[in-house]
């Protein structure tokens, strides 16, 4: 399936340029005609559908002013909350467009937005709609925090020397975060209370206490998650068709008769699939022993069944945990993000 500017991530085109002229300060004619629609509203209805209506001993005529009044200061509380990465009207429409659609997905419908085809949990992939195989290796970066600037410029032409001598095929960086499990993290000193030299001791069960509720404090002041970076790896059906230097793969390559020799000689589609995850397993332990080669730096492949859990969490926009990957994958909706919170 070819890619369109709507399928392909890196050829995103936005709708349309900003170029409403702002009234007053940076609200334009159209923030102001969001913010006066739930006042307009108000009186059309009681002009037209509501005349006669009497609320609380009251006409609707006379309630009509003060009711509007509130809506059109509910529609301006609305445009000045509205990100700065769109409009009021954007954002409008957006708001009513996810809470008038669906929630949860078939397959076949989230795979539009997902491009993902399948989960091969035996080889670690995920399969495109395309036909192209993804794996993800996880890094652990070295601990940078008191460098110095000499030893930043070490990491980083190590970094170099990675992408020149060991990435020969393209690869993708991808960086996220999750909430600290400030839970866990805890548990140990809230299990400290339960222990008899603490109840012993109300001085020490005093002191874990206050530490317990300042940790909790500060950290929701501070906002404290954990970074993780990733590797994307991915491997397309056409780079294990042929060998590139054999005289097919060149033929191949021609255009025309190209066409020809990919259709009388092409593999089968068994062997280019194993072929493929042949491939893609190669590449991945190439990125791992390449980026543990640089000095504290870790690195690890990460298993198909944390790689649905990510792609989850990134269509859904909060953390998700399946209770049995396995079964999951194999039929939930990547975007059924109701159930796999539950």
């Amino acid at each position: 399936m070819a890619d369109t500017p709507h399928s392909d991530p890196s050829k995103r085109i936005p709708k349309s340029l900003n170029t409403d002229a702002n009234l007053i300060g940076s609200y334009s004619l159209t923030d102001v005609a969001v913010a006066l629609f739930p006042g307009v509203l108000v009186v059309l209805c009681t002009q037209l559908l509501f005349p006669t209506a009497v609320i609380a001993g009251y006409s609707i005529q006379t309630l009509t002013l003060p009711i509007a009044g509130v809506a059109i200061a509910i529609g301006s509380i609305f445009v000045s909350l509205t990100p700065n990465y769109t409009t009021s009207l954007d954002w409008l429409q957006t708001v009513i467009g996810f809470y008038s659609n669906d929630t949860e997905l078939e397959h076949d419908d989230a795979k539009e937005y997902t491009q993902v085809e399948r989960i091969h949990p035996d080889q670690n992939a995920i399969e495109r709609t395309d036909g192209a195989l993804v794996g993800l290796i996880q890094v652990e970066p070295p601990n940078m925090a008191l460098a110095t600037g000499a030893q930043w410029a070490q990491k980083a032409d190590a970094f170099q020397d990675f992408l020149n001598t060991v990435v020969e095929f393209p690869i993708q960086i991808y960086s996220t975060t999750r909430d600290f499990p400030v839970e866990e993290y805890l548990a140990h000193y809230e299990s400290r209370l339960g222990d008899d030299d603490v109840k012993a001791n109300p001085q020490l069960a005093a002191l874990i206490e206050n530490y317990i509720e300042w940790y909790e404090t500060d950290l929701e002041q501070r906002q404290m998650t954990i970074r993780d970076h990733y590797v994307i790896v991915t491997i397309a059906p056409e780079e294990v068709q042929f060998e590139h230097e054999s005289l097919v793969g060149k033929l191949a390559g021609v255009p025309l008769l190209g066409t020809l020799v990919r259709v009388w000689l092409a593999p089968s589609r068994n062997e280019q699939r194993d072929a493929m995850f042949g491939t893609l397993e190669q590449r991945l332990s190439r990125i791992e022993r390449g980026l543990r080669e640089i000095e504290n730096c870790g690195a690890r492949a990460v298993p198909a069944t944390e790689a649905v859990e990510l792609l989850a969490s990134f269509w859904a926009g909060e953390q998700i945990e399946y209770g049995d990957p396995e079964k999951a994958f194999q039929v939930r909706s990547i975007l059924d993000a109701e159930r796999a919170a539950q």
